[in-house]
């Protein structure tokens, strides 16, 4: 759980970090052309009303009184049990209000009150207990009462806590701010209401002094009984009968008699109730959530929390979890001492009010610079005054005072002053009613003319006067004037506006070396960091020759004979292959057609499957000597197209072939 509170701490520890707005007044903020206005904290209301929905998980480790002692001359073994609580959640809420105070109000207090609604289980497990007891008839026996089962109460806490907190607040733009309470929560109520399943054996051991009479009785505390005692017990009942159904008749009617016995009884009465731990103690808690604002007045709060709560209990006198056949007593009243641990998510709204009407004030001066030298397109944004009032802005240009500037605030606090040229600006001051804000002092300048690179394309052909050169980093938009030489001599001078890409070319140039490039707006000049050479190509080299087609004498479609019976290629058919490969290495859209034969002797099928081997043994030939196999496609007729008969030998060896077809893609 400490690992959880101190991972909240670190990450809206971190949100609160990155959350922090930028100095409003920093010119070098370049963010600050694109914030919006909103009012900071100090010109919030400086009382607030904080309501929240809690809820998450809760847990609880509770220390309980050693109770072995309240069961008179308990007998070693005893086992009060071990008590522990599980399936914790908690819900409620708190309301609170608080006061910022300081001059930019992140800093406030708060207190209000809280109501948390807990539930859970508390489980004590192995309860065990034998001691001695007296009956109704005042005779002194062995008490021995064991537990079903693990007893477990399901747990109801009324949760009442008053807290007194630290707060702390950061608006960061318009619509989102951080939050975060921490402090100390005093508790007001921690009442526990209880419902239990319990059941118990109650068992029973006399000891007589004379038997056969029985009187008077003593108490038996060895480990194991004495042979004469009297057993009320499951195992005693159950070694001399072999009635086993018979067992809870037997308690029953023994419990008649007046002995405290029975077997799996539930409380008759205290099986449900009210355990009120002592008030009074102090916890902590921590409170860390992230604003939206729905406007000035409101906001949400959505984040975490953490509640640490230690809690005291008075031990019952003399307590026992059960000492006869139907009582009860709740687990809780053996606890002595304990800490609840809460955490989860929180959704709350926040009022602002008590705001009262604050002087306006420039939180930051934005400048919009002159487009180019001589322009007076400059402009002066300040942000932060009040919207929709009537503003009047009076300013220095360079030491002299200039004609004020009348208007009204615009919806999003800002003013802006139009059409100014470059200058020192000084002395900015806008007056809001009877308020006066001051404004910071701006420097408005000509934008820079640079050339950062020259790039150039040449003529296309010998004679012919169409290469550019390309002059970067320019202003765009700006209408600008280049003078330059071309192999020393001056050239008339090219003007033209500037490209989006603030590029200027200069077009329908010759061959030849352009120097003292320098470009001109208005009062502004930029040289060329480099010169540019254009060069004008040499003529086009003569066409080639016509390939010689290569002759040969060997014609690929001649048949690649075959044993009887076999696939393998003979060494005479090698020369036809290589014919094949050379021709297909010299048109690159050619295709192999293989079509694998056999002459009729055989099954018709043996002999489909024996052609297509003879055309495959070709097709692995080709790829070996480097050809493609996407470029040989094979086919098995079998006996199907003889190019000779079959009735001779003779006729069948030429029958048993594989024939090759160079295709083109076209055909």
């Amino acid at each position: 759980m400490k690992r959880i509170f101190f991972l909240l701490i670190a990450a809206n520890g971190a949100l609160s970090a990155i959350a922090q707005a930028p100095d409003a007044n920093s010119q070098s903020d370049t963010a600050k052309h694109h914030r919006r206005y909103y009012k900071p904290d100090n010109q919030l209301g400086r009382w607030v009303i904080d309501l929240n929905a809690l809820g998450g998980p809760m847990t609880q480790s509770l220390t309980t009184a050693n109770t072995y002692g309240n069961y008179t001359n308990g007998i070693s073994g005893n086992n009060t049990g071990n008590l522990t609580f599980k399936n914790g959640m908690s819900y409620g809420g708190d309301a609170q209000i608080g006061y910022f105070f300081g001059s930019k109000a992140h800093w406030g207090i708060g207190t209000g009150i809280m109501y948390l609604n807990q539930t859970g289980d508390a489980d004590l497990d192995a309860f065990h207990v034998q001691y001695q007891s007296t009956d109704n008839a005042g005779n002194t026996f062995r008490q021995v009462i064991t537990a079903d089962n693990p007893i477990t109460e399901k747990i109801t806490v009324t949760n009442i806590n008053i807290p007194l907190l630290l707060k702390y607040k950061i608006r960061f733009s318009k619509r989102f701010g951080f939050t975060a309470d921490a402090g100390l929560l005093f508790n007001v109520q921690m009442k526990n209401a209880y419902n239990t399943n319990a059941s118990f054996d109650y068992e029973a051991i006399y000891q007589f002094t004379n038997p056969p009479n029985g009187l008077p009785t003593l108490y038996d505390n060895g480990a194991t009984p004495n042979v004469n005692d009297y057993l009320i017990t499951k195992s005693n009942y159950l070694a001399h009968t072999d009635n086993p159904n018979g067992l809870n008749a037997y308690f029953q009617s023994q419990n008649a008699k007046g002995y405290n016995v029975g077997l799996g009884m539930m409380p008759s009465s205290n099986n449900k109730g009210n355990v009120s731990y002592a008030t009074g103690t102090v916890g902590f808690m921590f409170q860390p959530s992230i604003n939206y604002f729905l406007s000035d007045w409101c906001a949400l709060n959505i984040g975490g929390y953490f509640i640490f709560q230690p809690f005291n209990n008075t031990v019952q006198q003399g307590y026992r979890l059960t000492d006869k056949v139907g009582g009860y007593s709740s687990v809780l009243n053996s606890v002595s001492s304990g800490t609840s641990e809460t955490y989860g998510g929180n959704l709350g709204v926040r009022f602002f009010f008590g705001r009262k009407q604050a002087p306006p004030v420039i939180t930051f001066t934005d400048e919009s610079a002159p487009s180019g030298c001589g322009i007076c397109d400059g402009s002066i944004t300040l942000y932060g005054l009040p919207a929709g009032r009537n503003v009047s802005v009076s300013y220095d240009v360079n030491g002299n005072t200039h004609s004020m500037y009348s208007g009204m605030v615009a919806n999003d606090g800002t003013v802006k002053i139009n059409n100014l040229c470059a200058g020192y600006y000084s002395n900015i001051a806008a007056r809001v009613g009877k308020g006066t804000a001051m404004g910071s002092t701006v420097l408005l300048t000509d934008p820079v003319i640079k050339i950062t690179s020259v790039t150039s394309t040449n003529p296309t052909a010998n004679g012919k006067c169409d290469g550019t050169i390309v002059l970067h980093g320019l202003n765009s938009g700006s209408t600008d004037s280049v003078n330059y030489y071309m192999d020393g001599g001056m050239q008339p001078a090219f003007g033209a506006a500037v490209a989006k890409d603030n590029t200027l070319t200069i077009p329908a140039l010759c061959g030849g070396k352009y120097t003292g490039i320098v470009v001109s707006a208005n009062n502004c000049k930029a040289n060329a960091p480099t010169d540019a050479t254009l060069v004008t190509p040499p003529p086009p080299p003569p066409p080639p020759s016509p390939a010689v087609k290569r002759e040969s004498e060997i014609d690929p479609s001649t048949p690649i004979l075959f044993d009887f019976a076999k696939s393998t290629i003979h060494e005479s058919s090698y020369d036809i292959l290589e014919e094949a490969v050379l021709e297909l290495n010299d048109n690159k859209d050619a295709y192999l057609v293989i079509d694998g034969h056999t002459d009729d002797i055989g099954s018709a099928s043996a002999n489909k499957v024996l052609s297509y081997k003879r055309a495959q043994a070709v097709k692995d030939y080709l790829k070996e000597m480097g050809i493609n196999e996407k470029r040989l496609i094979t086919v098995g007729h079998g006996d199907e197209a003889p190019i000779a008969p079959n009735s001779t030998e003779e006729g069948r060896a030429k029958n048993r072939r594989a024939i090759m077809t160079i295709k083109h893609s076209k055909d």
